[in-house]
């Protein structure tokens, strides 16, 4: 196994550690700091922005060779580390501790606040996509005060009972709206500035999605994923990519359950689960996106849309169109033709 020791809570610095250990190499997109590498060691991306108030956040897009692990010494500021698995599976432990715990697919963590090192473990020939939240208290200034109240609040929920050098170590249970969320970085096409504020207001949602699952975990101990396994979550975001791809499908709950091998009970219960609509909902939902899409950009009429969205009513298109945008789709298109002669 190699290992790589960590000794610093700089971004970059931290980048660069992992940059001379891997051999690859590191660029700059705005207030984006990218590494990648392709070679003997494995092949992957890894992401990390500096965010404001001691929070900054690092993503993994790997797949290593050999197993691989990296220890994150956590002195002096003994850091909180909110983790989501996208993709894959590595494991988890503290260096003065013997048990090595599993951080699954589709699975949220937090853990530190105490000086013990934090080691994560990437198995060999397997790609791992792990998002990473670290807030840092670095200093006593008004403006950077969230890591101290977060380190504070996580502490009294998640270290309840134990002793003070016990770190904080909460594995909570699937969720994919958080997923879902972390998904929205990737589809960020503007630059500079905007591209910053974007990717701060999805990364604070997504630390508030975070505390929020593990809260309700243990507050309510129970799982919010029911009976659903990790197989049937991933045929629910099947479905929904194949949704959102072809929406003007004539789908029943039949031929989408025939599709992914799920009963109907459960095909719900990812849906709520995912999206928090049922599947008829949600397919409606994703009709309406295209044909919103379909009127700002193209200039079929009203007719013709509501035929490719798959809707055989134009009277019942207009109904909902006018609930989400509140206006008919006449009245939309003749707005968004204005402002283009404008322009």
């Amino acid at each position: 196994m190699r290992t790589l020791s960590l000794h610093t809570l700089s971004l970059e610095k931290t980048l660069n550690a992992i940059n001379l250990a891997l051999g690859g190499s590191v660029t700059e997109s705005g207030s984006e700091r990218i590494l990648e590498f392709d070679n003997e060691y494995g092949t992957g991306t890894i992401k990390g922005i500096t965010l404001e108030g001691g929070l900054s956040y690092l993503q993994y897009d790997v797949c290593f060779t050999d197993d691989f692990k990296i220890s994150n010494d956590p002195t002096p500021s003994m850091p909180l580390y909110f983790m989501y698995c996208l993709k894959g599976h590595l494991y988890q432990r503290f260096q003065d501790f013997r048990d090595k715990l599993l951080l699954d697919e589709f699975q949220t963590a937090i853990m530190g606040g105490t000086n013990h090192v934090n080691e994560l473990i990437f198995p060999s020939n397997q790609r791992v996509k792990l998002c990473i939240i670290r807030a840092v208290d670095t200093s006593t200034d008004l403006d950077s005060n969230l890591p101290s109240s977060l380190k504070k609040t996580m502490m009294e929920l998640f270290s309840h009972g134990k002793e003070q050098d016990t770190p904080v170590r909460y594995f909570g249970t699937y969720n994919l709206r958080i997923g879902e969320q972390l998904a929205q970085l990737e589809k960020i096409k503007q630059e500079g500035l905007v591209k910053k504020l974007l990717i701060e207001g999805i990364l604070n949602l997504t630390l508030a999605m975070e505390i929020q699952h593990l809260r309700s975990d243990l507050e309510n101990e129970q799982n919010p994923t029911g009976s659903l396994t990790q197989y049937e979550l991933k045929c629910i975001k099947e479905v929904s990519r194949k949704i959102e791809e072809h929406p003007e499908i004539q789908y029943s709950i039949k031929s989408l359950c025939l599709d992914c091998g799920l009963s109907a009970s459960k095909l719900q219960e990812g849906f709520k689960l995912l999206h928090g609509k049922t599947v008829s909902d949600f397919i409606r939902n994703e009709r309406l996106n295209t044909a919103e899409r379909l009127i700002s950009t193209t200039d079929m009429n009203i007719s013709e849309i509501v035929y490719t969205v798959g809707l055989s009513s134009r009277s019942y298109f207009s109904k909902i169109f006018k609930r989400r945008y509140n206006c008919s789709p006449k009245m939309y298109q003749d707005n968004k033709k204005s402002l283009a002669a404008t322009a």
